[in-house]
């Protein structure tokens, strides 16, 4: 996801600290440290003929804290929660081990994953893309950045969701079908020890269609042009929303 537009979410609904501490793979077994506000997690995801199962033990902070010092690889992201309708969707911004916006969805199953379709704000699909994962980040670094184009139409659609506009039997028109999780501009793998959502294909970027006017604006407004919008402007907004300091 766009950068700017991720700024923007973290202004209007804030976020929660997520920090954790990954160990080294094992041949059948991975597992980590997490630590959100207060508590403190113990996670061990192991792998079987079917999907992995995750055990999670919870443990005082002091001590997960020191099992996070002895980790090889950490990750920390302010998590915002957002809905769609009745879909809940994940915005986590990484500050460690660098700048990173992902999206994230979840489903009960690859059946429920193929009702879904992205929305304009949406990047790139990065499902099937394993550098993405939690666990990727905090052992071997961040991802390749990718460019994230902006349009009025993302602008608007993510307006739209802030305000709870989309309601579960609203119908939205994309240009392509695309799979299960989304990162912010990109959509971001299913990692086995956040969720069970399916894997499903990559998809190289997210075709933004042109979209109606604004449901506050009048007809024949400049929404319907769908004019891109530059990275700089979508900040200056966020900017001027925020609070004055007397």
């Amino acid at each position: 996801m766009a950068s700017s537009l991720a700024r923007l979410i973290r202004k209007e609904r804030g976020g929660t600290r997520v920090t954790e501490g990954h160990f080294p793979n094992q041949t059948d077994r991975s597992s980590y440290v997490h630590i959100e506000g207060d508590q403190g997690s113990l996670v061990l995801i192991t792998s079987g003929p079917g999907a992995p199962v995750e055990e999670r033990t919870a443990v005082p902070r002091s001590h997960a804290e020191a099992l996070l010092d002895v980790t090889p690889g950490k990750v920390d992201y302010v998590r915002t929660d957002l809905s769609i309708g009745t879909r809940e969707v994940q915005v986590s911004r990484f500050v460690t081990p660098g700048p990173l916006d992902l999206i994230v969805v979840e489903f009960e199953d690859a059946n429920d994953a193929k009702d879904f379709r992205p929305l304009p704000w949406f990047g790139p699909e990065v499902t099937a893309e394993a550098v993405y994962q939690n666990r990727s980040i905090a052992l071997n670094g961040l991802p390749p950045a990718l460019d994230v184009p902006l349009s009025n139409a993302a602008l608007n659609s993510l307006l739209d969701t802030i305000e709870n506009r989309f309601s579960s039997s609203r119908q939205f028109s994309y240009a392509q079908p695309m799979p299960s999780h989304a990162d912010e501009g990109r959509r971001r793998p299913a990692n086995a020890s956040e969720r069970s959502a399916a894997p499903s294909p990559a998809s190289p970027s997210v075709k933004q269609s042109q979209t109606s006017a604004h449901p506050s604006d009048g007809p024949n407004t400049n929404d319907d042009l769908n004019l891109d919008i530059e990275d700089s402007v979508i900040r200056e907004l966020a900017r001027s929303l925020r609070p004055q300091q007397r």
